[in-house]
């Protein structure tokens, strides 16, 4: 008996998720409250139609600044929003090369 329920303890217990869904809204993007960013996890779910991400300055992992004429802007989706270009030098991001 303690056999089986020291297999269920290390087999059973382990594979119950106490995940949460992160709370992203429809861009897969959501606040940080840790850091205080706004970043995103996955790519907008229709990238054709106009969306909140469309309007923002990406700063990517790596720290580069992708504005919406940025041939990497759509590709980039993991990164911290900014409302300028210019906010998001400021804040240690550089520009593309």
């Amino acid at each position: 008996m303690r056999m089986v329920l020291i297999l269920h303890f290390f087999l059973v217990l382990p594979s119950i998720s106490w995940a949460h869904s992160g709370g992203l809204n429809a861009s897969g993007c959501h606040n940080q409250k840790s850091t205080g960013t706004y970043h995103c996890h996955r790519a907008p779910a229709s990238p054709s139609s106009p969306s909140a991400n469309q309007s923002i300055v990406k700063m990517s992992k790596t720290r580069i600044c992708h504005d919406k004429n940025s041939s990497y802007y759509s590709r980039t989706i993991h990164f911290t929003a900014f409302n300028t270009l210019g906010e998001c030098l400021a804040a240690g991001g550089r520009l593309p090369k």
